[in-house]
């Protein structure tokens, strides 16, 4: 079973205390974390008095919290599936799926793979199609003039056309730029808006982005001037929303704790008018969690003397939507039936669509697109002229592509697109032309997003009826699962606001944690493959493990940080979660597997008697200690 983060009698762990708000009892500064023995990655308690209390409080706490939300069995595995192909697999979508995993993606027989945020699973016919295209025409380098240089231009021209049909993008009002991955999207936006805002009387632009952003988003506030940076206060060029609130309160224009810098009247008319950029995710890297996508079109015409007309309160600031783990199960189409409520612009990643090619896109509402063509630097095949020997001067066709289109009337075709001046140099092409195949095979072999969608949330709903029904023998939740904004609880099954991605932890039966590096390793281990860490979203991690801003940088100093290497566990708190994620090709037989896997290895753990801790730490003793610095957080 699970503990949510549910609003309620009793709130979660603090990482300021080792007891549920309604027993607060402060850690002992002797506690110190280890996670160097090779066998016991766990934690270490040196007051064994405290121990056993902290241990009765979260055992209560756990059982008060859980019965309300959770199965009231202590039922530790799930039942067996349902006889019948199509009910175990929950419809004919799933039988479909169990049928062509084995023609398709023989590669998945390798293990359990739930991890398809970091990435999808490529089928085997996107391959073998790729081959056949590469092996039976010549393509040669689109900037040249050749014939096969010729084909391959085509080529691209064709894929983009019908990669924004995909996405549900009408090209006559948005243009797709082809880049590396969704950061590389996010960096060529944040890089045009530097160098367009020293152009402007202030020489910066203010930069608004959600707490739940993929890091790539938050690393854009350092260009835009990051000095004042804290969530709900707007001081300085960069603002964190710390919920959905702050964000409707601010597009609304009711937003009181705006700060010095907007209180002042360079700030208020820097509000009404200055360079702006409004980031954030349309789904949660980490949770799953999915965001309202009417920001986009409240944001241009929302606000105080802004009605159908104008942006308002908020003129001049654009928006960017983070649509890399949204695209990969939920259908775009919503995103941009309507342009003039779409995003400015749209970072994606596709091969977390299809798996194979590794290639990104950014893309841009054609009536914003005027704002990118102003960055300073240039490649290979964004300019028309360059004057390289005396006068330093270029002519992009960025801007061209922006007189052009103002120029002309409307659905008159120019010269150049908003892509030309963006893209530099030689293109991907051979990625691009597997991108065709691989848009190919998905559709065939899946229909639609919609179908991918259907089924992806009910196995996310699966996974979580699953997860949340572990128990320990004693009844106590076997995970912690983090849920909705600001504590709800998650809403699997829904399409409109959850991924096809869960987060949580794993707690020991004594309601301390099981470190999420122990939980990866071992699944790793059993041929189960998840994701464990900080997931590459500070601001809704941190917020989820309830970590005070000095806190985290109390960590750091004690010698956590992203990635592998970090601490897992920090004064019997995790620094991280476990993530588990579906795809297109996911089963239900992946699932069963995984929650088995789950009940199996955790709930069955038995607490240690007092000797045997005491004998363990006698052991620890004699190892070397980096972080005997951890005594001291808290």
């Amino acid at each position: 079973m699970a503990l949510l983060r549910l609003d309620g009698p009793v709130r979660a762990l603090r990482p300021r205390a080792c007891l549920w708000a309604d027993h607060a009892v402060r850690r002992p500064r002797s506690h110190i974390t280890n996670n160097n023995h090779p066998n016991r990655p766990l934690l270490l308690v040196s007051s064994r008095q405290h121990a056993a209390a902290c241990q009765s409080a979260a055992r209560d706490s756990l059982r008060r919290w859980a019965s309300t939300y959770s199965q009231p069995a202590a039922t530790q595995l799930m039942p067996p599936p349902p006889a019948g192909l199509e009910a175990y697999n929950e419809g004919p979508y799933g039988e479909a799926v169990e049928m062509l995993r084995d023609r398709e993606y023989p590669h998945m027989n390798q293990g359990i793979y739930l991890d398809h945020s970091g990435t999808t699973i490529y089928a085997r016919s996107t391959v073998e199609a790729f081959a056949d295209k590469m092996t039976k025409n010549l393509y040669g380098n689109p900037h040249s003039a050749n014939e096969p240089a010729k084909a391959s231009g085509d080529m691209v021209d064709e894929i983009r056309d019908r990669a924004l049909r995909f996405l549900g993008a009408d090209p006559a009002h948005f243009d797709l730029v082809f880049v590396a991955n969704a950061t590389a999207a996010i960096k060529l936006v944040a890089d045009a808006f530097r160098d367009l805002a020293e152009r402007t009387w202030s020489g910066s632009f203010w930069y608004g982005y959600h707490k739940d952003s993929h890091t790539s988003l938050v690393g854009v506030r350092e260009l835009a001037g990051g000095a004042g940076v804290a969530s709900g206060n707007s001081a300085g060029h960069a603002r964190c929303f710390g919920s959905d609130m702050e964000v409707e309160a601010w597009l609304a224009g009711d937003d009181m704790g705006r700060g010095a810098m907007e209180n002042s009247i360079r700030g208020r008319r820097r509000a009404a008018g200055g360079l702006g950029l409004f980031a954030y995710p349309g789904q949660s890297n980490m949770s799953g969690r999915r965001l309202p996508l009417s920001w986009a079109g409240r944001l241009r015409h929302g606000g105080p003397g802004g009605g159908s007309g104008g942006r308002g309160l908020h003129a001049n600031t654009y928006s960017l939507l983070d649509a890399a783990a949204l695209a990969m199960t939920k259908p775009m189409a919503g995103v941009f039936a309507d342009p003039d409520a779409a995003p400015d612009f749209t970072a994606l990643s596709f091969y977390k669509i299809f798996g194979f090619p590794d290639l990104g896109g950014l893309v841009v509402r054609r009536d914003s697109g005027h704002i990118l063509t102003l960055r300073k630097y240039f490649g290979g095949g964004t300019v028309t002229m360059v004057g390289a020997v005396g006068k330093a001067w270029h002519m992009s066709k960025g801007h061209e592509a922006s007189a052009a289109a103002a120029a002309q009337p409307p659905g008159a075709a120019a010269e150049y697109s908003i892509h030309d001046g963006l893209e530099d140099g030689t293109l991907p092409f051979h990625s691009i032309l597997a991108l065709g195949e691989a848009m190919g095979v998905h559709e065939r072999l899946y229909g639609s997003m919609d179908n991918v969608s259907r089924h992806t949330s009910r196995l996310a709903a699966r996974l979580f009826r699953g997860v949340a029904g572990l128990r320990h023998h004693d009844g106590a939740p076997v995970c912690h699962i983090y849920g909705d904004e600001e504590g709800t609880r998650p809403a699997f099954g829904d399409a409109d606001r959850q991924g096809a991605t869960m987060a949580f932890n794993v707690v020991n039966p004594d309601g301390t944690y099981v470190p999420y590096s122990e939980v990866e390793e071992v699944a790793n281990s059993k041929g189960i493959y998840i994701r464990s860490g900080g997931i590459c979203c500070p601001g809704g991690l941190f917020t989820a493990l309830d970590y005070e801003p000095w806190e985290l940088e109390r960590a750091m100093s004690a010698g956590h940080h992203c990635g592998p290497h970090g601490l897992s566990m920090v004064n019997q708190l995790p620094t991280g979660v476990v993530r588990a994620s579906l795809g297109p090709m996911s089963t239900a037989r992946d699932i069963d597997v995984f929650v088995q896997f789950l009940g199996e290895t955790f709930a069955a753990r038995q607490q240690e008697t007092p000797e045997q801790q005491q004998q363990q730490q006698h052991i620890d003793s004699g190892r070397d200690r980096p972080l005997e610095a951890l005594a001291c957080f808290g």
